[in-house]
């Protein structure tokens, strides 16, 4: 697969968007969750997101299971 330049950035654009504002970072999450949730079907998502999982270090386990929590706060309002 050949890799465009942004692919080849994607830790450190991550890393320095991680270091910026709530705003940037939420505006990171939600073009990402928007694209692999527009780019295929249901089934084929999950099989993404549990390849997506099985490559996350610690770190970022801790910090999106975190995230959840507050989703799940948010909702119950």
């Amino acid at each position: 697969m050949i890799k465009t330049s942004i692919e080849k950035l994607a830790k450190e654009i991550g890393f320095d968007i991680g270091c910026s504002d709530d705003v940037v970072q939420a505006d990171l999450l939600n073009g990402f969750c928007k694209g692999i949730s527009n780019s295929m079907q249901e089934a084929n998502r999950e099989t993404q997101l549990c390849y997506i999982a099985d490559k996350l270090d610690n770190k970022t386990s801790e910090v999106l299971k975190a995230l959840v929590e507050f989703i799940e706060l948010n909702e119950k309002k």
